[in-house]
């Protein structure tokens, strides 16, 4: 009977030991693809912010540079020129304008950092800041109209005045802009390098 009861202890010892290795085989191999799978996850996700962050620093990094050659060209309009220079100046803006439509076109990536990263300048933001600037820039526009038609010199010297005001509202809108860019480029370049730390 003691043998009996000793071989059926084993028994059950060796087939439990088998179940216990059998289940912690299977839990290690369930937590070594859930870690897997977690770090595939995480490699996509950094890909893709990679992804919108080369085009999102192309994009910004143009368009910066367009508000700068938009405000050395509008200050240089508020320079008395001859009409060609004028009409070379209003050349080179309407070819930058064009320009970043079309590159904001081609890379439309770029308008996806608000799903990545906390910039300052958000989508709707930047529609705002838009939408200021170009009514900025109808506003020196009208002036600059009203300007030409002036008859004498003191509606000239008046309209003069206040081209020169606008013409300056308009350069510091370009500027604050510029430099929210600016500083949304640091941040999303800093938040980046961070995910690479390890």
């Amino acid at each position: 009977m003691a043998e009996n009861t000793t071989l059926i202890v084993s028994a059950f010892s060796g087939l439990a030991g088998a179940l216990i290795s059998q289940a912690l085989t299977g839990l290690f191999a369930y937590f070594g693809d859930k870690r897997k799978a977690e770090t595939e996850l995480k490699k996509e996700y950094r890909a893709k912010q990679v992804e919108v962050v080369e085009n999102y620093y192309y994009v910004t990094g143009e368009t910066m540079a367009i508000l700068k050659k938009s405000i050395l060209l509008w200050k240089g309009r508020n320079i008395q020129r001859s009409q060609a220079s004028y009409s070379s100046m209003t050349e080179g803006l309407r070819e930058a304008d064009a320009q970043l439509k079309q590159m904001n076109i081609d890379n439309w990536k770029h308008n996806l950092i608000g799903l990545y990263f906390d910039v300052a300048l958000s989508y709707d933001e930047l529609i705002a800041a838009n939408n200021k600037s170009h009514e900025l820039y109808l506003k020196v526009l009208d002036i600059e109209s009203k300007l030409r038609q002036a008859d004498n010199d003191e509606g000239k010297e008046l309209y003069l005045g206040q081209y020169s005001v606008a013409i300056f509202d308009l350069c510091s809108q370009y500027d604050a802009v510029y430099n929210i860019l600016a500083a949304d480029m640091n941040k999303v370049k800093e938040k980046l390098l961070s995910t690479f730390v390890v």
